[in-house]
């Protein structure tokens, strides 16, 4: 289940609250770090891990401080195979929620409440046809990502890629080519190929990148228009610094040219981010620096 792969993927991450005094960079201002605008839903997100079966297979609910959303489920109902696979039997579905009076509304039309007595909760969800069911879950309260500016900077949104430098050192000598977003990784593959030879991966034609979701209980995903997303759970390794790493779920699967080592900095005007991920592939050292809104 997902929920032990992050608790065991947690342990192999470490993160480090190590404060730095340089200011210098993108994601500084001379009166301290940027801020971006506050996340929306800060105070409700939450992740609600499902007790019963009897949820159409879901089997955690994520509501994220941008205001996305992550389901889980386990593929077993036909409604569970119409999403994007993930981790073995399991499946993600993303999406967009709003709050209001206690509720989450889902853009795929389900509703979600809950009622809570310490970390044990009720959950009422209703199905798009409007029919409800009232299962069982509790509250995730899991260690979340050491808090500050840059998390909240993170967290703020759904991050939407504007375009992304790919830049790889061979020879002594450094290539690198923009791509305009969304990023069809079909284009960077027969780059690569023309600069470095064949390259096994998993980019099949229209493998597309849409954006990445951040939130501060660490999930980390890249969301593609037709493929599977990829799951990963993250730390910062030194904040002040913007510096992270990821470790996925679904290593098997995931697009090996990212590793799990990245960097970001912010800007203000206009709001944005820059996310560097940072991988290595026969021996070639590899940098995307996706620029993102």
């Amino acid at each position: 289940m997902i929920m032990a792969i992050v608790a065991t993927a947690l342990f192999v991450i470490t993160a480090c609250d190590k404060k730095d005094d340089d200011d210098s960079g993108g994601g500084k201002e001379e009166s301290g770090v940027v801020t971006l605008t506050a996340p929306p839903y800060k105070d409700v997100a939450r992740i609600l891990n499902i007790t019963q079966d009897n949820a159409e297979g879901i089997k955690q609910l994520r509501m994220m401080e941008s205001g996305a959303y992550m389901i889980t489920r386990a593929d077993g109902t036909q409604s569970a195979r119409a999403t994007r696979a993930g981790l073995g039997d399991l499946l993600y579905e993303f999406g967009k929620f709003t709050y209001s009076d206690g509720k989450y509304v889902f853009d795929n039309g389900m509703t979600i409440s809950f009622e809570q007595s310490g970390q044990n909760v009720e959950v009422t969800i209703t199905w798009k046809n409007g029919t409800s069911i009232k299962t069982t879950g509790t509250i995730d309260s899991s260690g979340a990502v050491t808090a500050g500016v840059f998390t909240d900077n993170l967290c703020s949104r759904p991050w939407k890629i504007d375009r992304v430098i790919v830049s790889a050192v061979f020879q002594g000598k450094t290539l690198g080519r923009e791509f305009k977003g969304p990023v069809d990784l079909a284009e960077v593959k027969a780059w690569y190929e023309d600069s470095f030879g064949k390259l096994k991966d998993q980019f099949d034609a229209n493998t597309i990148i849409e954006g990445i979701y951040f939130d501060s209980k660490g999930l980390f995903a890249i969301n593609y228009q037709n493929r599977k997303d990829d799951v990963a759970v993250w730390r910062w390794t030194n904040m002040d610094k913007g510096d992270l790493v990821y470790n996925w779920n679904d290593k098997l699967n995931a697009i090996s040219l990212f590793t799990g080592n990245a960097s970001v900095e912010f800007t203000k005007t206009p709001e944005s981010c820059k996310l560097i991920l940072k991988g290595n592939v026969n021996s070639i050292d590899f940098e995307f620096t996706f620029y993102m809104k």
